[in-house]
C-alpha cells in the first residue's frame, strides 16, 4: 500500500527492525489502518507523529497526544496497543504472587481510575463531544439487528452482515447463535468501567451482543470476579462465546473481539483496523513508561 508522504518527512518504507524508533511501528499501523484519516505520518520534530485534520499527534511514551502537549504524557495512561492474537490465546497461568499482583492492580484502578487522553480518538473519529458524536451516528442492519454506530462503520458492518447472512444458512452453529441473540447494541455515551476514559461505545465504534436469556456461562470478567476467585483462568468452555466463524466475520472487517482479552468481555466487538495493520508491520511494540 502507499503510505502518506508529502516530501518533507521520511517516507514510510518497510524498516529494518534494528532501525525502528520508539512509536514507529504503532504510528505506521495507525496510518495503514486509517488511511483516509491520517494525512501524513513519519518523523516530525525528531519524533514519530501523524497528522489528522491538520493536527500533529505524537507518540509520547505510548500516549497519543497533540504535538504541543506531549510533555504532559505522565498525566495519562498509554494508548491501547497490543498484538491482537489470531487464535484464542492460552489461558494465563499465574502463580500466587502474580495472582495477588493482578488483584492488587485491579483494586488500585478501582480506587484511582486510570485516564487516557481522549483527544486523538476524538480527532480520528471527528467526535470531540456528545453533540458532534451524535451528529455522526447512523442506524445500520447487521444480520437482522438494527445497530446505532458511527458513520465510519457503515461499510465494514455491511460486509459483516452479508457474511453473517450467508453463515445463517450455511453454518448451523451461527444460525443457532443468531437465534439466541436479543439485540446488538452500539452507541452508548459512557466511560469504560473503572476508568475516566470514553468507551469506544461512546464514539459509536463498538458493538455488544445481548442474549435473549441471561447467559449461564461467564461473559465479562468483572461479573465473573464476583463469583470466581481466579476469574482470569475460567476455561473457555465455561465462557459465553460466539462461534468461531461469527468472530472471524467481524475480525475480517477490522473488529477485535473482547473474548481474546485477559480482562475478557465475550459480548464485545470494537473497531480497531490499526491492530490488524499492526500484524503486517514486523517488530516489537514500543515499551511504555
Amino acid at each position: 500500500m502507499q503510505f502518506p508522504f508529502d516530501g518533507r518527512h521520511a517516507p514510510l518504507r518497510p524498516p529494518f527492525l534494528s532501525e525502528m524508533k520508539p512509536g514507529e511501528r504503532e504510528i505506521r499501523s495507525l496510518a495503514a489502518g486509517w488511511p483516509d484519516r491520517v494525512s501524513e505520518a513519519g518523523e516530525h520534530e525528531g519524533e514519530w507523529m501523524l497528522k489528522v485534520d491538520g493536527r500533529w499527534f505524537a507518540w509520547a511514551h505510548g500516549r497519543m497526544l497533540p504535538a504541543g502537549e506531549r510533555d504532559s504524557w505522565r498525566q495519562y495512561e498509554p494508548y491501547s496497543f497490543y498484538d491482537y492474537p489470531r487464535r484464542l490465546p492460552a489461558l494465563p497461568g499465574r502463580d500466587t504472587a502474580q495472582a495477588e499482583s493482578l488483584k492488587a492492580q485491579v483494586a488500585e484502578d478501582e480506587r484511582h481510575p486510570p485516564r487516557r487522553s481522549e483527544q486523538f480518538m476524538a480527532a480520528l473519529l471527528s467526535a470531540p463531544d456528545r453533540t458532534t458524536t451524535e451528529s455522526r451516528l447512523i442506524r445500520v442492519e447487521v444480520a437482522g439487528f438494527t445497530v446505532t454506530v458511527h458513520e465510519r462503520l457503515r461499510e465494514p458492518l455491511a460486509r459483516v452482515s452479508r457474511e453473517l447472512q450467508f453463515l445463517r444458512s450455511a453454518d448451523p452453529q451461527v444460525a443457532a447463535f443468531l437465534r439466541e441473540l436479543s439485540e446488538m447494541n452500539g452507541y452508548n455515551y459512557r466511560y469504560v468501567d473503572g476508568t475516566r476514559e470514553r468507551s469506544l461505545h461512546s464514539y459509536g465504534a463498538a458493538i455488544d451482543l445481548i442474549p435473549r436469556r441471561p447467559a449461564e456461562r461467564y461473559s465479562y470478567w468483572r461479573w465473573a470476579r464476583a463469583e470466581v476467585d481466579e476469574w482470569w483462568a475460567i476455561p473457555y468452555e465455561q465462557r459465553w462465546t460466539p462461534p468461531a466463524a461469527f468472530v472471524r466475520a467481524f475480525e475480517r472487517e477490522g473488529f477485535v473481539w473482547g473474548g481474546k482479552w485477559e480482562l475478557f468481555d465475550t459480548m464485545h466487538f470494537e473497531y480497531r483496523p490499526d491492530l490488524f495493520a499492526l500484524r503486517r508491520i514486523p517488530g516489537p511494540l514500543t515499551p511504555t513508561d
